[in-house]
């Protein structure tokens, strides 16, 4: 899909998504604009995270996917009003199957549910690209491997910083860095503000290469 088109259904679809959460914002390729063609839109968002008000003949419309939170809720509307479809229906992860865009391959609406103290570094991790993602939340001193390109690419962490993985979370010196925005956590690597368009270029590879 052109990127002023995905840029255009992004907004559309970030209006009706925005009353089921506490925060969204556009991420990955469609934010990025780097690129002509987009195969997908990405959305970084914190649930609004109320449980909906039980009520009567849940059960039958629902079935085992009684929603959890307003957001849930939400979405599973958009999906009965022949919107969405879902692929993913995940805690952290779900992914629809957006029904307007017709083709042969399936456009696809990514929404990746985040906490506020997670936002900031998961906004860039979100945005990318890959192999800048993969060399954020790398160690200076250590390398990563980027699977799209098949190199090696410097860290570019700081050595006295440590990424927790499964946590989300970065650390110096043993204590965890409050990080709330994006702008939080690109301050970490010392680079200032990137424009996400250009955030590759940040990205030094290793000569080595893997075949």
């Amino acid at each position: 899909m052109k990127l002023q088109e995905a840029r255009r259904l992004a907004d559309k679809y970030a209006a009706l998504i925005q009353p089921g959460c506490v925060r969204l914002e556009v991420v990955g390729s469609v934010k990025r604009g780097d690129k002509d063609e987009v195969h997908d839109i990405e959305f970084l968002v914190i649930a609004d995270d109320r449980r909906p008000r039980p009520e009567l003949g849940d059960l039958k419309r629902y079935g085992n996917k009684i929603p959890k939170t307003m957001l849930d809720k939400l979405l599973f509307e958009l999906c009965e009003q022949g919107l969405f479809k879902q692929v993913l229906g995940g805690d952290k992860l779900k992914k629809y199957v957006i029904v307007e865009v017709e083709g042969l391959n399936p456009f696809h609406l990514e929404i990746y549910i985040v906490r506020q103290e997670t936002w900031g570094i998961l906004n860039v991790i979100r945005t990318g690209p890959g192999v800048f993602s993969h060399c954020f939340v790398t160690n200076k001193s250590g390398i990563c491997y980027d699977k799209e390109s098949h190199h090696f690419y410097y860290g570019l962490l700081p050595d006295d910083c440590q990424y927790i993985r499964g946590e989300t979370r970065i650390e110096r010196n043993g204590l965890t860095l409050d990080l709330p925005e994006e702008a939080d956590a690109l301050a970490v690597i010392g680079k200032g503000w990137i424009e996400p368009r250009d955030r590759w270029r940040f990205a030094i590879r290793k000569e080595v290469s893997v075949i």
